[in-house]
């Protein structure tokens, strides 16, 4: 039997055995059946989560694949153990099939936004939608930084994107709805938080910009008071010629936070992260920062005081249980 055990503190030690268990078991998978590697992995997370093998093989396959699964019977993994561990298998999967990496949105951008929540939702429950999951990176790095109960939704046009999300969500413990459809469709109301890491996409001629067509229907989806945190293309303000996306989109909500990334941190083009807040407020305020590069814990830490200070300077824009 095979019981993983999800704690708190991470390990790399335990990283790492949690990675080579996978690894291993898609390899011996592969070796028995031939099948795609998603498809591996997806035989490797079934048999880890019913904690016995599962999938129809021989003996010997199924001696083989116990002799893995034992390997991380009775040891305490921590979610972001086990987290860290399936980001590098699916980043070895795509390597692997020779596709693009999904999109995977990096760790640090996830405790970043997850910061950015604990600033603006000080209650202890919220609901929250990623409306681009992607793999779920971004998803389940933020869900693994707060301490917040969350009801979570998720959303991605990609089939095999949202079976992943699903696989790591159940590894993690974690309870998702996912939604497998246009995102532009989702139908859902009473956001507290949604967030999203926009794919680059260019401006196609006679069509909408899809960046501006999905804020503006995500935003329907917030409560009132609730907070958008979209990661996005540097300029993705620059298409906006007449106005009409800002025109549209602060009837009833103001743009509270700009950051902008170190261009080091993308291959692509460089993002900034915009925060958008269900509520108008009286006075234009918004906090503005360039971001150092991660590593730079001085500077850093000088632009996490810059919006600590605009922070306590506006209370009003924190989102309360009862407020």
């Amino acid at each position: 039997m095979v019981m993983v055990k999800i704690m708190q503190d991470i390990k790399t030690e335990h990283l790492e055995l949690f990675y080579d268990c996978v690894d291993e078991s898609n390899d011996i998978l592969y070796e028995a059946f031939h099948k795609p590697y998603f498809d591996l992995i997806e035989m490797t997370v079934n048999n880890i989560l019913s904690g016995d093998v599962v999938c129809d093989c021989d003996e010997e396959t199924k001696e083989k694949l116990n002799a893995v699964y034992n390997r991380i019977v009775d040891v305490d993994f921590t979610v972001e153990d086990v987290r860290k561990a399936m980001q590098a298998i699916l980043l070895k999967g795509f390597k692997e099939m020779r596709i693009s990496n999904g999109n995977t949105t990096p760790d640090t951008l996830g405790i970043f936004i997850a910061y950015l929540i604990t600033k603006l939702h000080t209650d202890s429950k919220l609901t929250l939608l990623d409306p681009l999951c992607g793999t779920g990176n971004l998803l389940h790095t933020v869900l693994n930084h707060l301490d917040k109960e969350c009801t979570c939704f998720a959303c991605d046009h990609d089939l095999w994107m949202t079976k992943i999300t699903k696989m790591v969500s159940d590894l993690l413990n974690i309870n998702v709805e996912l939604f497998f459809q246009d995102t532009r469709n989702l139908s859902l109301k009473e956001m507290d938080v949604i967030l999203f890491d926009m794919p680059n996409v260019a401006l196609e001629e006679n069509k909408k910009y899809f960046p501006y067509e999905a804020i503006l229907h995500y935003n329907q989806m917030l409560k009132k008071n609730g907070v958008m945190i979209g990661i996005l293309s540097q300029d993705f303000f620059d298409y906006d010629k007449n106005q009409e996306f800002k025109k549209q989109l602060l009837k009833d909500s103001s743009i509270i936070g700009l950051v902008e990334l170190p261009d080091s941190m993308f291959v692509a083009k460089p993002k900034i992260i915009v925060v958008i807040q269900k509520k108008v407020l009286d006075k234009k305020n918004c906090f503005m920062v360039k971001l150092p590069s991660f590593t730079d814990v001085k500077e850093f830490n000088q632009s996490l005081m810059e919006i600590e200070a605009w922070f306590e300077k506006n209370k009003n824009n924190r989102s309360e249980e009862n407020k």
